[in-house]
This record gives C-alpha cells, sequence and structure tokens, in this order.
C-alpha cells in the first residue's frame, strides 16, 4: 500500500503526425489512483490514454525512479504515435 506521495513534474510535447496536431501530456497521478497517466489530445479532445501503475515502477517510492518512469512512458506514447 503507497502512503502520501508527492506528484513528481510531468511533460509536455507538441506534435505534428501525418498532418495532425496532436498534443501528448504525461502526469503523475500519486495522489489520484497511484498511475502514471499519459493522454493524447486532438484538437483538444483526449484521443488515446495510456497509464502504468505504480505497482509496475521499481522503487516507485524514489521520486527519480519514479520520474523517470513518467519520462519513459512520455516517449514511448510519442514514438508509438509516429510509428502508427
Amino acid at each position: 500500500m503507497l502512503f502520501c506521495m508527492k506528484s513528481v513534474a510531468g511533460e509536455n510535447t507538441d506534435l505534428i503526425v501525418k498532418g495532425e496536431k496532436l498534443h501528448v501530456q504525461t502526469e503523475d497521478w500519486a495522489d489520484n489512483g497511484n498511475i502514471l497517466v499519459s493522454r493524447v489530445f486532438k484538437h483538444g479532445a483526449v484521443i488515446k490514454t495510456f497509464k502504468l501503475p505504480y505497482d509496475k515502477i521499481n522503487q516507485v517510492h524514489n521520486e527519480e525512479f519514479r520520474l523517470k518512469a513518467l519520462q519513459k512512458l512520455h516517449q514511448f506514447v510519442i514514438e508509438k504515435l509516429y510509428a502508427d
């Protein structure tokens, strides 16, 4: 069980994929489900969501490890968008 962890800073990236402007926002929801969430927006609406539960992150109580996991999730989503 996890208790009162401070969220780590999120990531935001604007992209143009196949002529479409997209925004990728990745956040640490430490106080709302203990999960990392990456959402892809198009015209202000969420079109895709990716989640990484805390129990899949090594040493999740360490903010540095959680930040690295968040950055990797963010990069994974960007790479997936370009690959699709």
